[in-house]
């Protein structure tokens, strides 16, 4: 990898805009809130350093002449502003500068002397001339790591056929077409790496996010076939959850709860088993009723009693395994056992 250090002002981070693409696979969307932004004008107003931003430098005669692969956030509220979009309006009022007045004002109200000192700005540009897509992921990676990326989005900046066949079924797939997981930063990106993750290990690892982020990585290129068939199976299990979601009027939304709901059916389906999905909902919304009456106190299922029935102790072990530590192993087979000692008759014809 080549990296040139660069000194640009922001009147031509905002004249070569059009050059610069703000969504490279690996990145988000906009994702800062107006406030966020409006800080970080302020802060440029006040000659405060910002972070550095890396533009990756792209061959001619495509669309763009660079990939922004870190300061995507700072270069919209940069251009936002200097568009005249963006107003500086915060809940306690920003202070004038030099005598200026800034608070309320959009560019083009401020002061002649402010909109100098903000369009002849010196931002430091790394300029990457020469890396590989591998490379920039892993630099992508590393910027990010424990700053402002959730664990999905790092994944998905990881590359391979695991991050682009979890990325199709969860933009794809009818299930995440019609339910009411958010589709902003990744989200159903991540319930989908959660349900490869049950194709693919079962009850048998914890599914946190670096178990997460190892799965990505442990199936590389090298294993694409084997990624592929776990597609299939994903992609089953999620036909019979978009039919139970439909009769559920699209209330599976909670993580862990898909979860459980992926493997009772995967377990099912891979012993052979067609799931009926008018069965699957009937059963799961008889439990989901009493789980959410003893959610509050799991306890009064066992308190002060000689003998606790089964299935109470079942509802009881489920409530626990689902309050604390959702995501590990030990857990995840618990509220298996659990749920599918109350969804014993989900199967359909052939």
């Amino acid at each position: 990898m080549q990296i040139r250090q660069r000194q640009w002002t922001l009147d031509r981070l905002y004249r070569e805009r059009s050059s610069i693409n703000l969504n490279p696979a690996w990145q988000r969307g906009p994702a800062w809130k107006a406030q966020r932004q409006v800080l970080l004008i302020d802060s440029i107003l006040r000659g405060m350093d910002i972070p550095k931003i890396y533009l990756r430098k792209l061959a001619s005669g495509g669309p763009h002449g660079y990939d922004a692969v870190d300061g995507q956030q700072r270069l919209r509220a940069i251009w936002e502003f200097r568009a005249g979009n963006l107003r500086l309006d915060y809940p306690e009022p920003l202070p004038e500068i030099e005598g200026h007045a800034v608070a309320g004002h959009t560019f083009s109200s401020m002061h002649k002397d402010l909109r100098k000192k903000f369009t002849k700005f010196s931002a430091s540009v790394a300029e990457i001339v020469k890396s590989t897509p591998d490379e920039i992921t892993n630099l992508f990676s590393r910027l990010q790591m424990g700053v402002s990326l959730n664990p999905a989005e790092l994944r998905n900046a990881l590359g391979g056929p695991m991050r682009h066949v979890v990325d199709a079924i969860a933009t794809s797939h009818v299930f995440f077409q019609e339910c009411r997981i958010p589709d902003n930063r990744y989200k159903r990106q991540d319930y989908a790496a959660h349900a490869f993750a049950i194709a693919a290990y079962g009850a048998s690892s914890d599914l946190k996010a670096p178990d997460l982020r190892r799965m990505f990585k442990e199936f590389g290129p090298d294993r694409r076939n084997e990624v592929l068939e776990l597609s299939s199976d994903v992609g089953d299990v999620l036909n019979v959850l978009a039919a139970v979601n439909r009769l559920a009027n699209f209330k599976i939304t909670q993580k862990w709860i898909f979860v459980d709901l992926c493997l009772l059916v995967l377990t099912r389906q891979r012993a052979g088993a067609v799931v009926d999905p008018d069965k699957l909902f009937a059963a799961y919304r008889s439990f989901d009723d009493l789980r959410r009456q003893y959610t509050a106190e799991p306890e009064v299922l066992i308190r002060g009693r000689r003998r606790v029935r089964t299935l109470d102790r079942y509802l009881y072990e489920y409530l626990i395994a689902f309050r604390v530590q959702g995501g590990t192993a030990g857990n995840i087979e618990v509220r298996a056992r659990a749920l599918n000692a109350f969804c014993p008759d989900i199967d359909g014809g052939s």
